[in-house]
């Protein structure tokens, strides 16, 4: 089955802008959309793709090219070249592919941006202070491409990507903005194509080189479906509807979007989150939801109590352990709801957006044990993946240091 949908970008208020407020509309594929894969096939390559994405997260920015990943198309440069991007909330530079890279670069099904051909691109000089903005801004070493330029540095799932960073002009269908933005000429990537777009990376995360920091306004939502519309809005437009209830929960005092977990619980059950675990995050670009090890035990056991002689075989035995048949999945299994600390509220996370049905005789959850896929630290830390935000308008605001989580018809945001 292939999944693709309409993605919406909103940017409003802000000076670098054509317009003061601009809607721009942009097409969204998932990573796998133009491939003939099952459902059970899409998700084995992405359960590969995060947990080598999750090991990393302690030492380096998390940039990967995985399968389940919500696509953006935009360009780049005067005249416009073509660009695909990955939404990510979990890092903060906005970064592609760039000429002359050899064979320094992974695949793209587009043309990589060659800096030569823009008038309107500039290369940041060392001494600029946006060469000192962002932790993957380094020194210069004259071994960049350009001499004097401001040379950035990251990883993608164990590979190094580096580069320099530029300002050039990005166009959103009809408005136009100055953004500082890492251009890719190394990695030591070999497989990280597979069939995939995207060139690199939009980052929207607290950094002031993301996306969200650059544009302005200081919140941004977005609405993810696998079946329907879209969007992702930046600036004063991104607000909540009046109507659904929703929840809200404050970030920790760090520096991504960090959330504190106080309980889980799923029917009548509350599961044991020790207190040393590391909190919550929300990574929009794995599908799949991590659990600390003690509230994973016991979710399973609770689980495999409701179910019992419910339970069927798993079609894919090492990334999904309880499966039951898809019409009893509303039937039976209740919802997974997270209280969260600080004040903030009780988010209840219904059957459908946990649980994923992979044929016709089999849905699996979609909860994975953090201890045993995740490195440190993320083996102490639980983790939201984009599956459970399905058809959930998630709203991120700067200023009072909070997410919000509202039930939601995409196609309407």
């Amino acid at each position: 089955m292939t999944i693709s949908s309409t993605f919406l970008l909103f940017l409003c208020a802000t000076t670098t802008l054509a317009t003061c407020c601009s809607c721009i509309r942009m097409e969204l594929n998932h990573m796998d959309a133009k491939e003939n894969l099952t459902t059970a096939e899409r998700f084995r390559r992405a359960g590969a793709r995060a947990r080598l994405r999750h090991e990393s997260l302690g030492v380096a920015v998390p940039l990967t090219l995985g399968s389940w990943e919500f696509v953006a198309h935009f360009a780049i440069g005067s005249p416009p070249q073509e660009v695909h991007a990955v939404l990510d909330t979990m890092s903060s530079l906005v970064w592609t592919q760039c000429m002359p890279c050899g064979n320094d670069c992974f695949y793209q099904d587009v043309d990589i941006y060659d800096f030569s051909l823009s008038s309107t691109g500039m290369a940041v000089s060392c001494n600029d202070s946006l060469c000192s903005a962002g932790h993957e801004t380094q020194p210069c070493t004259g071994d960049d491409g350009r001499a004097g330029a401001c040379a950035v540095r990251t990883t993608s799932v164990g590979v190094d990507l580096a580069g320099v960073l530029c300002i050039e002009e990005f166009t959103f269908g009809s408005a136009k903005a100055s953004i500082a933005f890492g251009c890719i000429t190394k990695t030591d990537a070999t497989g990280i194509g597979e069939g995939e777009d995207a060139s690199g990376v939009i980052g929207l995360g607290k950094g002031p080189l993301s996306l969200v920091s650059q544009i302005g306004g200081n919140r941004f939502s977005y609405c993810l479906s696998n079946r329907a519309q879209s969007s992702l809005l930046v600036g004063p437009s991104a607000v909540l509807n009046g109507g659904a209830p929703f929840a809200s929960a404050p970030f920790s005092p760090r520096s991504s979007y960090n959330l504190l977990l106080a309980a889980v619980s799923v029917g009548e059950a509350d599961l044991n989150i020790p207190s040393e675990d590391g909190g919550v995050i929300i990574d929009v670009r794995t599908p799949f939801m991590f659990l600390v090890d003690a509230a994973y035990k016991e979710l399973m056991q609770e689980l495999s109590r409701r179910l019992g002689g419910s339970l069927v075989l798993s079609p894919i035995h090492d990334m999904f352990e309880l499966c039951v048949a898809p019409a009893d999945v509303s039937r039976l299994v209740p919802p997974l709801v997270l209280r969260f600390g600080q004040g903030g509220g009780a988010w209840a996370i219904p059957a459908e957006n946990y649980w994923i049905q992979l044929n016709i005789e089999a849905s699996c959850m979609m909860v994975s044990n953090s201890a045993l896929s995740n490195g440190a630290p993320m083996n102490r830390t639980t983790v939201i993946g984009n599956y459970m935000l399905q058809n959930m308008h998630v709203l991120y605001d700067l200023d009072n240091e909070e997410v919000s989580f509202q039930p939601a018809d995409c196609s309407s945001i």
